[in-house]
């Protein structure tokens, strides 16, 4: 039986108030009880973000390090659009449950990888569970509560999403420092199974309908069969031949390269192929163009220059202070942890600011500004190196993210239309993926690239030349050469960090032409 995404569960009627009562507390429970799995999601992308350089020397694969942060963030991307066609074919409950199933195996092959290509395989499969367990919630909520209270617990889950991001960074720093980075995902499981088990007796088996209805075949069909496989496996190829592109331009010289001549090319030719699918050919295309017209547009360009400028400099922390400063990976959690409570301290100024003033865009401007000054702040105090109290910096440049999370998100809800939020909101989560797959990968690159060029020139006669791979692959190699050779070492890769700060503030200056253009709707 088919089942109305207007029609709220807690609008039915048991048969007494008693009845009532017990069903919307219980319903409510089971709401706040699936934003967990939200918090889940996000904090496991982040715990990656702030370990990825220590796993990957731990396998001596440095230089491909950034494919731990680009395959979950793939996952995630490449999964989204088929979620809604897995709901309508299976119910929400049953899918939700099985995102979180993924999630949990994903976790244990991640934990017991013994290479560096089944980690990668096993973030993609953690990647594609985890794009369910956040956007899955936005869509349960609009059939599990009141219309009145849809946005308010929306913006809630948003805040779950945020707080992951932030506290995941520095949780995966500490967990390398005193358990391993393999308890770094294992340890993961019992909260994952803390989410199985409410999403099986939480949530309300009314989510189990399906609107093809549960015996019509053809009806189940048709809905596969309309989906975008043509969008999805361009939008794959895309996104996959644009992390060749980026691990191309920052592999060491002895590595195996694909020639430049024939990637590029071949992704300008994927991603016009994307382009034209879903302008002219879709039925039901994955990112709706015709939206993108809209205000939509503006808030998702801003979410892909925020996240790419946000985790372009966050994934190159961790190296920075292990080159630099021969931070311990406790000193680095440290960073990650003043980052994480300038983005809670961000968001909490800008929820009590919005509720107070019913605006949004005059704090959405000031923070960009924000991100472009401690950005540029960054540049110039940590171009020759810092003294470790310089980490505070972090501090500020995440209020202003935070900042940033919460009025765009709102202006986001507010300006799409109220038909088309579920799908907005998908496109949105879609194009922040899509800022986190860029960012780290070109970041990356860049630093790579100089920091081959700089060893390489002031390396020339060395006899420890030869160990050029083993110092690219492994961030502590350094420690164990000779002390001059450790300070062109750090010199090498200061010269390279330089631009990492940079990017990032030109990243986030983007942002202001669009927060200027799109109209601030009004809050009721």
């Amino acid at each position: 039986m088919a089942v109305s995404e207007e029609t709220p569960l807690l609008h039915a009627r048991p048969k007494d108030k008693q009845n009532i009562k017990v069903g919307r507390v219980r319903d409510k429970l089971a709401v706040y009880g699936s934003f967990l799995g939200v918090f889940l999601a996000s904090a496991d992308e982040a715990i990656v973000l702030s370990t990825w350089s220590v796993i990957a020397s731990e396998f001596h694969s440095l230089s491909q390090g950034s494919w731990l942060l680009a395959a979950y963030n793939f996952g995630w991307c490449v999964s989204l659009p088929v979620y809604g066609t897995l709901c309508n074919l299976y119910g929400r409950k049953n899918v939700l449950i099985g995102a979180y199933a993924l999630f949990a195996a994903g976790c244990l092959a991640c934990g017991t990888s013994t290479s560096i290509g089944q980690l990668v395989l096993a973030r993609v499969l953690t990647g594609v569970s985890a794009g369910g367990m956040v956007s899955l919630v936005s869509v349960i909520l609009t059939d599990m509560v009141p219309t009145d209270e849809v946005a308010l617990l929306r913006s809630y889950a948003n805040v779950f999403y945020v707080v992951g991001r932030s506290v995941g960074a520095p949780l995966g720093s500490y967990l390398i420092s005193y358990m391993g980075w393999r308890w770094s995902f294992i340890g993961q499981l019992p909260v994952a199974a803390i989410c199985l088990l409410i999403g099986l007796y939480g949530l309300p088996s009314l989510l189990n309908s399906t609107k093809t209805g549960d015996a019509d075949e053809g009806n189940a069909r048709r809905s596969i069969m309309g989906l975008d496989f043509a969008g999805l496996v361009s939008l794959s190829i895309t996104t996959i031949l644009l992390l060749f592109l980026m691990q191309e331009l920052g592999a060491p010289p002895d590595s195996f390269q694909i020639p430049l001549s024939i990637l590029v090319p071949a992704f300008c030719t994927a991603a016009m192929l994307f382009i034209v699918i879903e302008a002219y050919w879709a039925r039901t295309p994955l990112i709706p163009l015709h939206l993108m017209k809209t205000s939509l547009g503006g808030f998702c360009l801003n979410q892909i220059m925020l996240m790419s400028s946000r985790s372009g400099l966050m994934s190159n922390l961790a190296p920075y202070l292990i080159r630099v400063k021969g931070a311990t990976s406790s000193l680095v959690a440290s960073a990650f942890v003043l980052a994480a409570v300038g983005v809670l301290i961000g968001a909490l100024i800008a929820g009590k600011v919005i509720k107070r003033s019913k605006r949004y865009r005059t704090m959405t401007v000031i923070a960009v500004c924000g991100t472009v000054m401690t950005y540029l702040l960054i540049f110039i105090r940590w171009r020759s190196g810092c003294d470790l109290w310089e980490v505070v910096y972090l501090l500020p440049n995440g209020m202003a993210v935070g900042i940033l999370f919460t009025t765009q998100f709102l202006g986001m809800s507010l300006g799409v239309p109220n038909e088309n939020l579920t799908t907005c909101i998908t496109t949105y989560y879609l194009t922040q993926q899509l800022g986190s797959i860029i960012g780290p990968a070109a970041n990356v690159a860049v630093v790579q690239r100089v920091f081959i060029g700089k060893l390489e020139n002031n390396l020339n006669g060395w006899e420890e030349k030869k160990f050029i791979g083993q110092i690219l692959n492994d961030d502590r190699f350094v420690q164990s050469l000779p002390s001059a050779v450790q300070y062109i070492v750090r010199w090498s890769y200061l010269n390279a960090f330089r631009l990492v700060p940079l990017i990032s503030a030109a990243c986030a200056l983007s942002m202001l032409p669009t927060v200027l253009w799109v109209k601030e709707e009004k809050l009721e």
